[in-house]
This record gives C-alpha cells, sequence and structure tokens, in this order.
C-alpha cells in the first residue's frame, strides 16, 4: 500500500531555484490555456512545450510535462471560470523521471536546473516502524526559507490474519460508528462544531464581503481539518480493536439524497456526513496491521432483528429498535452493527462470485433471505 510521508529536505539554492522557475512556468502555462479556454493536456502541450523549453531551458523536458499537467489540472479544478495563481514558492510535481528515493541511505535524487543532484533528507520518527518498498512520485516545496516534500512510498504491509473473529461497524449521521461489541462513537462534540461552523459561515455568506469570502475559505480549511482529526481518532479505536476481520457496509450516500427520498434536514446531514473517509482510514489502518476488511450489502441491515431474523420496516423507531415477532429491543445501530457482523462471517463461509444479474426486486429478496438465514445461524451457534 502507499503511504505520503513529509519530509524535511536539506536543499541548496539550485533546488530553490528550481522550484521558483517551475512555479513560473506553470503560471505560463496557465495564461495561455485560460487565453485559448482549455485545459486538454494535449492541447495545453502542443501549445506551451516549445515555448517554455526556449524560455526556460534550465528545466528539462520530465519537469515541464510535469508543470504542464499540473496548469491543466488547477485549471480543469475551477473549470476556466477563474484564472488559477501559481505561487513562487508553492508546490510543484515530481515523478518517476525526475525524483528518486534511497531508502536505506535516506538520500533522494532530484533533477535541478544544474542537473540531477542528490540531497539528504528528514524523515521523521514515526515512520521508522514502516520498511519502504520504493517511491514514484512525490511533491516538494518551499515555506519560509525550509524546503519539505511529501513523498508517495510503497510501503510493505504483513500478510492478513487467519479470520476468527469479526466485529461489524454501523456507520451513522448521528453515531459515526457503533460496533458489534457495544461501543459507540458519539458525534454530539462533532455536531456542536460543525454547527458553530456552519452559523459563521452563515454570518460571512450574508455579509459578501471580500474579507469574509477570505475568511470563508479559512473556515471551510479549519473544518475539514478537525472532521478529519476525528475520523482518524474513530477509526485507530476501531483497528485497534480484538478483532482479526472488521465488516462494514457498502453505503451509496449519492442515492440517499435525492429529493423525495429524505428530509430536506436529513440531506443537510448526509451531505455533512464523511462516512467515505472514514471507511478510508479503517482499510488502510487496518491493512498496516494485517486485518481484513469485509464489505457487506447494506439492504436490510437496519430492518432485519438480530435474535429471529425478522425483517420489516416497523421494526425501526427512531434510534430503536424493536421486533414486532419477538418483542427484542435493542438501540437500532447495535443491532444494525450486529447483522452486519453476521453477513460477513456468511461472505467468509463461501467461495467468492460475481453477482448474479438479475432483476432488482429478485436481488433484495435473495439479499433479504440470505440475512435471515445468516442471523438465525449465528443465533443458533451462541
Amino acid at each position: 500500500m502507499n503511504v505520503a510521508i513529509r519530509a524535511e529536505v536539506i536543499g541548496d539554492d539550485d533546488l530553490i531555484r528550481t522550484i521558483k522557475l517551475s512555479n513560473r512556468a506553470c503560471q505560463e502555462c496557465i495564461e495561455i490555456g485560460m487565453r485559448e479556454h482549455t485545459f486538454n493536456k494535449t492541447r495545453l502541450h502542443q501549445l506551451t512545450y516549445q515555448m517554455i523549453r526556449k524560455s526556460h531551458p534550465e528545466l528539462n523536458s520530465s519537469l515541464v510535462t510535469a508543470v504542464r499537467d499540473q496548469a491543466s489540472d488547477m485549471l480543469k479544478r475551477l473549470k476556466l471560470k477563474k484564472k488559477p495563481t501559481k505561487k513562487n514558492d508553492s508546490s510543484i510535481r515530481l515523478n518517476h523521471n525526475t525524483f528518486r528515493l534511497l531508502t536505506d541511505s535516506k538520500i533522494i535524487s532530484i533533477s535541478t536546473i544544474s542537473g540531477r543532484k542528490k540531497y539528504a533528507i528528514k524523515i521523521p520518527s514515526y515512520f521508522s516502524k514502516y520498511d519502504f518498498k520504493s517511491s514514484e512520485s512525490a511533491r516538494i516545496k518551499t515555506k519560509k526559507g525550509r524546503i519539505f516534500m511529501d513523498i508517495i512510498v510503497e510501503v510493505i504491509t504483513p500478510n492478513p490474519h487467519k479470520v476468527k473473529k469479526v466485529i461489524g461497524v454501523d456507520r451513522g449521521v448521528y453515531n459515526p460508528a457503533v460496533t458489534s461489541d457495544n461501543t459507540f462513537f458519539n458525534s454530539r462534540k462533532l455536531r456542536e462544531v460543525k454547527g458553530r461552523y456552519k452559523y459563521l459561515k452563515g454570518c460571512l455568506q450574508r455579509a459578501g464581503t471580500r474579507s469574509a469570502k477570505r475568511h470563508l475559505q479559512k473556515l471551510a480549511g479549519r473544518e475539514r481539518q478537525f472532521v478529519t482529526d476525528v475520523n482518524h481518532c474513530i477509526s485507530k479505536k476501531i483497528v485497534n480493536k480484538d478483532c482479526d476481520a472488521i465488516a462494514l457496509e457498502e453505503l451509496r450516500t449519492g442515492s440517499m439524497k435525492r429529493k423525495g427520498k429524505v428530509g430536506k434536514k436529513t440531506r443537510k446531514l448526509i451531505g455533512n456526513w464523511s462516512a467515505k473517509q472514514l471507511l478510508s482510514f479503517i482499510t488502510y489502518k487496518a491493512e498496516m496491521i494485517g486485518k481484513s476488511i469485509i464489505l457487506v450489502n447494506s439492504h436490510f441491515t437496519s430492518q432485519a432483528c438480530n435474535r429471529c431474523g425478522d425483517i420489516r420496516k416497523s421494526n425501526r423507531k427512531g434510534k430503536i429498535f424493536k421486533c414486532c415477532v419477538c418483542s427484542y429491543t435493542l438501540h437500532a445501530d447495535l443491532n444494525a452493527s450486529r447483522n452486519i457482523a453476521c453477513l460477513a462471517k456468511g461472505v467468509m463461509s463461501r467461495l467468492v462470485v460475481n453477482q448474479p444479474n438479475v432483476a432488482c426486486d429478485e436481488l433484495k429478496a435473495s439479499l433479504r433471505e440470505e440475512l435471515r438465514a445468516n442471523i438465525v445461524t449465528s443465533f443458533a451457534s451462541i
């Protein structure tokens, strides 16, 4: 798997000038792309390659193509509605032609305006526990006279453990995660902070001034960082649990937000929900320590009784699950997490085959029967 490492580079003036010159060339590509109204890489290459090679002969061909790709992505991100600005000290891209990491000696080899050079780097001690295989891409920038590099390295991961114990994880809007071993990760603090940011953003949007818009960008960055930190903390606690595999649902939040499916308030909550990010954090952290991730279908996991297997919408009322057949009562999210664990055990007990090409109603019916059978089998074995 790939891991991003931020390291400080012990560079020189040649490396700093390479970064500044590359950023200047990138801005020239942006100017031409805006003038010709295109962000197509082939078209940009035809318009800019020869011009940049003549005006900046110090940059080799690989650095010029990396500059072109970065300019194309910046234009595409803003859809040519606004001209991007490339600062002289912002990051530039490096690929396998312009960069190489020598993992044993903690030295990097980079193409500069003065040819190929080697520099020492300071890798944080936290990453010393990883075994690096190779690296083929990186970003490098200057900040307050220092040079920093974000390196994408391939890490050797342990072989997955033999699966004996599985826990299910139910991801929700109000509770970011609930595990089948009765652990609740409450989002009260998360909702309070996001509500505060929402109020501030509303006030700034009503002001509409240039300073208000700048402040809005800063707020958005702070909110993203806070949510990312919360998801990192939750995923770390889940992965460190006593288990060999973690089961989660395959959620499709886009279809849930469609008009008519849920109310306006719920659509806003789903829009602020970072379930996909939490899944990615759990996945890569589990892979680092040799634990497996099992994704199961999300149909009926919130409607099925984890004791008798009865499935119906009326079983769940808000946060409480009460079976209409056996009167089994439990927190709805905890019941769903246990159903996810049951489904995962069913997935492991059979060979992996392609999903049959059947009608939607038939597929749902088969999923319903499979879930009921897994719950009954699991409860009978207790």
